[in-house]
């Protein structure tokens, strides 16, 4: 099963638990698909070289698979 990375970057006075797509301060789909055990390295390599993290932030990375996706109806 392939996997597809999300990349949340949240402030650091911004708990783990808490990061989410609605506190992020900057929410990102990293291009492609990967295995699961590719997935995470993928989101931080792809965070790491958009040069939209900054001092006093961090990323936080959610792998989900196609049919863990919802679509809105």
């Amino acid at each position: 099963m392939m996997y597809t990375a999300f990349v949340a970057v949240c402030l650091a006075s911004v708990s783990v638990q808490d990061c989410n797509r609605d506190t992020a301060l900057n929410w990102m789909v990293a291009p492609g698909q990967y295995h699961l055990a590719y997935c995470m390295a993928h989101g931080q390599k792809f965070a790491s070289s958009s040069g939209v993290v900054r001092k006093g932030e961090y990323v936080k990375v959610y792998c989900k698979a196609p049919d863990q996706f919802r679509t809105a109806g």
